[in-house]
């Protein structure tokens, strides 16, 4: 059956330019005894499958091709996160996992469905954990599974392109709920349907300074269903909520949007609150 949760990195956004070097994930921690370049290459090298773009070390970066200087801008990340507890939902093969560590964070713990990541039997979170001396976590767990119990509480929460891929989105939002700490932040990116959405090209995208205008008509939340592959011809893909439907599941979860900072193409893209009880 199909992964309720994100399945394929290649589905988390529209591949774009790499970035330059100082917009990447560089190692927070020099690892022991570093291994020759060609030896670090040869690891990459060995991974055919690579979604973000990653500083391991010795001037070798992981051949992603998600723009993430752009999604870095967009995203508006905390600058510093010093004693932090921080959860990456879908981290795929971690970019935002060593950003966060990078920018201070105590404790990293990425999730995400194992069975997605793995090449061959290759992990690319592992192979650029281990090159970057990092000590941030990943877990093969779905957003469903999270137990502050077992999982603790965290003070901020990542969850980019992963609200689409789930079959129950109330439940997902709802286990954040659960262990994100009250006052914790949420920064969220999700595909979003728009009644009317007219993509740009060319000067007038860069004239607009953007790929896509869209809107809805009326501002009663709204969510489309996919229970085959109609959109994006993915059967990983069970949602397209309209903003307003984003907004409204948030806020029935116990989440106060605290910045909209915008659509760009077809992703919203927010910071959120978790409400004190």
């Amino acid at each position: 059956g199909r992964p309720s949760t994100r399945a394929a990195s290649h589905l988390c956004g529209r591949p774009g330019n790499p970035p330059t070097l100082s917009a990447v994930a560089e190692p927070c921690n020099a690892v022991s005894q570093p291994a020759a370049d060609g030896a670090i290459r040869a690891e990459v090298d060995g991974h055919p499958t690579w979604r973000h773009r990653i500083d391991v070390g010795g001037g070798v970066f992981t051949p992603g091709g998600e723009d993430v200087a752009t999604e870095l801008a967009r995203l508006a990340l905390p600058d510093r996160l010093d004693g932090k507890r921080v959860l990456d939902v879908g981290c795929s093969d971690g970019f935002y996992s060593f950003t966060a560590e990078d920018r201070g964070a105590t404790e990293v713990v990425g999730i995400d469905d194992l069975s997605s990541l793995m090449v061959e039997g290759r992990n690319g979170f592992a192979i650029a954990k281990a090159l970057r001396g990092s000590a941030a976590e990943f877990r093969d767990r779905s957003i469903y599974d999270l137990d502050p119990a077992t999982d603790g509480t965290f003070d901020a929460v990542w969850f980019l392109n992963v609200l689409y891929h789930l079959e129950h989105p109330m439940v997902g939002f709802r286990n954040l709920a659960r262990v994100i700490k009250p006052g914790g932040l949420l920064v969220m990116k999700t595909y979003v349907h728009q009644d009317v959405r007219v993509w740009l090209r060319g000067p007038l995208a860069r004239w607009a300074g953007r790929d896509a205008v869209g809107f809805d008509v009326g501002r009663r939340p709204r969510l489309w269903f996919y229970p085959h592959s109609e959109l994006s011809n993915d059967p990983t893909n069970w949602v397209g909520p309209n903003v307003a439907c984003v907004d409204a599941m948030l806020d029935a979860a116990g989440f106060d949007i605290t910045h909209n900072l915008g659509v760009h193409g077809d992703r919203y893209y927010l910071h959120a609150a978790r409400r004190h009880d």
